[in-house]
């Protein structure tokens, strides 16, 4: 028999944009037997469906802040169709793809940006982890760039000596992060670029 919900799909979408602690755990109880049932089923482990579950959770939650995002379904419809087309995009990368269709009940046709949010989210994830990586004075410099500081003003906040020095500091820490981006970005190619024979 499948539980009542207590909270309506409305209520559910804006306690996930303000971050109700009480929606949050709705979420989970709700929902995520579910998506860990086909993670199982479909060549993934515990781990798998949790991350999945917070990827889908961050996904619906930019697409919710939209004021222009209308559900054609249920919520729970709609969480199940991004949790399987993201885990089916993992799978590929993953090369874990057996010639055994995924199961698709219920399944409906989501737009085609919820794969590019959930890109974003892994992209941003990765510079987050790299930028705190840096030296607090390069993690300064890049920050007055991103808030839009020009370079006189980022000299005379960081009290360089001069311009020059300035645009020679941004662009070694802006190589610093990036080389080290790129180094995460070849590991996960090297990990996922080949598949094992059994």
């Amino acid at each position: 028999m499948k539980r009542a919900l207590r909270f309506t799909d409305a209520e559910m979408i804006r306690g996930l944009v303000s971050g109700d602690e009480e929606i949050l755990r709705a979420y989970y109880g709700y929902y995520y037997k579910s998506i860990r049932h086909f993670v199982l089923s479909n060549h993934g482990h515990e781990e798998d469906a949790q991350d999945l579950f917070q990827d889908v959770l961050l996904v619906i939650f930019q697409k919710a802040r939209n004021e222009s995002f209308i559900l054609k379904c249920s919520l729970g419809t709609y969480l199940y169709s991004v949790s399987k087309l993201l885990w089916l995009k993992e799978l590929e990368k993953k090369k874990r793809i057996s010639n055994r269709p995924l199961e698709m009940e219920e399944y409906v046709d989501t737009e085609l940006d919820v794969l590019e949010i959930a890109d974003y989210n892994k992209r941003l994830h990765i510079y987050r982890q790299h930028f705190e990586k840096l030296s607090s004075d390069c993690r300064k410099v890049l920050t007055l760039f991103l808030e839009g500081h020009n370079i006189a003003e980022i000299t005379a906040i960081m009290g360089y000596k001069s311009d020059q020095h300035t645009r020679n500091r941004r662009y070694r820490c802006k190589l610093s992060l990036i080389n080290k981006i790129r180094c995460t970005s070849d590991s996960i190619k090297d990990t996922y670029g080949y598949h094992k024979k059994n």
